[in-house]
C-alpha cells in the first residue's frame, strides 16, 4: 500500500469523525473527541520530552488534574487561553529561529501549555464561535495539503533544513495560494468579508507553519520522525495537531478580545 494511500485512508477516517462530532447536535460526543485527541497526543508528546521520573509525574499530574477540574468548572481556565498564545509567541517561535529549545526547564509543563491549551481554545471556539472555528481549522488543514503538494511538485527552497528538510518556500507559496482562492469562494458564496478572511489567513498561516516546525524541532532533540504511530501514512495524533498547537489558542485569544467573522 503506497504512502499516499495510506494518509488519504487515515484522513478519510478522522476528518468523517470530526465531522460527525461537529455537526451532531449532542455537543458532548465532540467533547468526548476532543478528550480522546488530546490523551493521545498527551501521551505521544510526553513520549518525545524524554523527561525523568519526577518531571514525569508532574508532566502528567498537571494537565489530567486540570482536565478533572475543568469538566467542573469551564471558564477557571479561560486563562489557558492566554499562556499557551504567549507560549507560541515568545517562546516556541523563537526556539524554532534559534534551532534549540529555549527554557528546557519548564517542558515539564509542555502537557498543560500545549496540549491542554489546545484542547481548551478548540472547546471555548466551539461553544461560542464555531463558524470561526471550522474556519480556522480549515485554513491549516488546507495548508497543510497544498504546501505538502507544491512541495513535492515544485520544492527547491528549503525553509529550515537542519529542523525539517521537507519544508519548502515553494510549499509554503502553495499553502497561501490555496488559502486565497477558498477565502474567495467563501467570501462570494457565504457572506464572509474577504478582507477579514485574509487577515486571518495572514495570522494563521504562519503560526501553522512555526508549529509544525517546533514539532519537528521536539522530535530532532528526541531523534525520531514521527510522534507516534496511530495513523499509518501520518505518524501519530500530534503530527496532525502540530499546525493546530498555536493557531487555536491565537484565534481563541482574538476571540475573547471581541475578534468575530
Amino acid at each position: 500500500m503506497s504512502i499516499f494511500f495510506k494518509r488519504f485512508i487515515s484522513a478519510f477516517f478522522l476528518l468523517s469523525a470530526f465531522i460527525f462530532a461537529f455537526f451532531s447536535p449532542e455537543k458532548s460526543l465532540f467533547l468526548i473527541l476532543i478528550s480522546f485527541i488530546s490523551l493521545t497526543a498527551l501521551f505521544e508528546l510526553g513520549n518525545l520530552l524524554k523527561l525523568s521520573m519526577i518531571k514525569l509525574f508532574c508532566f502528567w499530574s498537571i494537565p489530567i488534574i486540570s482536565y478533572l477540574l475543568f469538566i467542573f468548572d469551564y471558564y477557571n481556565f479561560i486563562f489557558l487561553i492566554y499562556i499557551s498564545s504567549l507560549f507560541w509567541i515568545f517562546i516556541a517561535i523563537f526556539s524554532v529561529i534559534k534551532k534549540k529549545i529555549l527554557f528546557k526547564f519548564i517542558d515539564f509543563m509542555y502537557g498543560f501549555i500545549i496540549v491542554l491549551g489546545l484542547f481548551i481554545s478548540t472547546f471555548y471556539l466551539f461553544s461560542f464561535d464555531k463558524s470561526l472555528l471550522l474556519i480556522s481549522l480549515s485554513i491549516v488543514w488546507i495548508a497543510d495539503i497544498f504546501a505538502y503538494f507544491a512541495g513535492k511538485i515544485f520544492g527547491k527552497i528549503k525553509l529550515a533544513s537542519s529542523i525539517s528538510p521537507g519544508k519548502t518556500l515553494e510549499g509554503v507559496y502553495g499553502a497561501f495560494i490555496a488559502n486565497l482562492i477558498f477565502i474567495l469562494i467563501l467570501s462570494i458564496f457565504f457572506d464572509f468579508s474577504f478582507l477579514v478572511l485574509t487577515l486571518l489567513s495572514l495570522i494563521i498561516i504562519p503560526l501553522s507553519i512555526f508549529g509544525d516546525l517546533f514539532e519537528s524541532l521536539l522530535k530532532r532533540n528526541a531523534s525520531t520522525k514521527d510522534s507516534g504511530y496511530l495513523l499509518p501514512g501520518h505518524g501519530g495524533i500530534l503530527d496532525r495537531l502540530d499546525g493546530l498547537c498555536p493557531t487555536l489558542p491565537i484565534v481563541a485569544s482574538f476571540s475573547l478580545f471581541g475578534f468575530v467573522l
